[in-house]
């Protein structure tokens, strides 16, 4: 038999133990429903907060931190810092979890109402902070939902997850100024137009 062959026999099993694990000590649990009630708040708060006019930018700019987040955390559980012992789905990666929901829509209002960088900055150092070492250090931590496996995993996680906030939003910046030199800014846009008058003020 192949290593390939070896690995996928092996695959079957675990996903067939992850998903028995799941049925048997996650789905419907109070920690299970935990979970869910944080993604529907955080999906109620977003609609309701969201600016309609910016939506395909804010959802742009969500979409690259879902994705980068998702890369980044798959490293991090690979090589072992972290682990997710109760999820809402038993697919990995955990898209109704943080992957994909709590932490891309939370960014977005961040996104949203901090244009400037030095307050988005501030903002994006404190949400991480929180994020990280409240939300999953202690909260998630002691409710037996998350582990932090190793001692420096949290200030991985941290400067990790400040890095797929900024980085995301300096993209954002450069597309918007690219728009903005083409004349396909609206004016009304909040960070739009914070962008565009910088660019008419350095035509000028």
């Amino acid at each position: 038999m192949s290593i390939s062959e070896k690995i996928m026999q092996k695959s079957d099993t675990l996903n067939n133990l992850i998903l028995t694990k799941w049925l048997k000590q996650e789905f419907l649990t109070f920690e299970w429903f935990f979970t869910l009630f944080v993604v529907l708040v955080c999906y109620i708060l977003f609609f309701y907060l969201v600016d309609k006019k910016r939506i395909v930018e804010i959802l742009l700019y969500g979409s690259l931190v879902g994705v980068t987040y998702v890369v980044y955390d798959s490293i991090g559980m690979f090589f072992g810092f972290w682990a997710v012992k109760i999820a809402i789905s038993p697919v990995y990666p955990n898209f109704f979890g943080s992957s994909l929901t709590v932490a891309p829509l939370i960014a977005m209002i961040l996104y949203q109402y901090k244009s400037p960088w030095n307050s988005f900055l501030r903002w994006s150092i404190l949400f991480a902070g929180l994020f990280v070492f409240g939300y999953y250090g202690f909260l998630l931590s002691n409710m037996g939902i998350f582990v932090y496996l190793k001692p420096y995993a949290k200030i991985i996680d941290f400067c990790s997850f400040l890095f797929v906030i900024i980085v995301p939003r300096g993209i954002m910046i450069l597309l918007l100024k690219k728009e903005a030199q083409n004349g396909n800014i609206s004016a009304e846009n909040s960070l739009s137009k914070l962008i565009y008058k910088q660019i008419q003020r350095n035509n000028n």
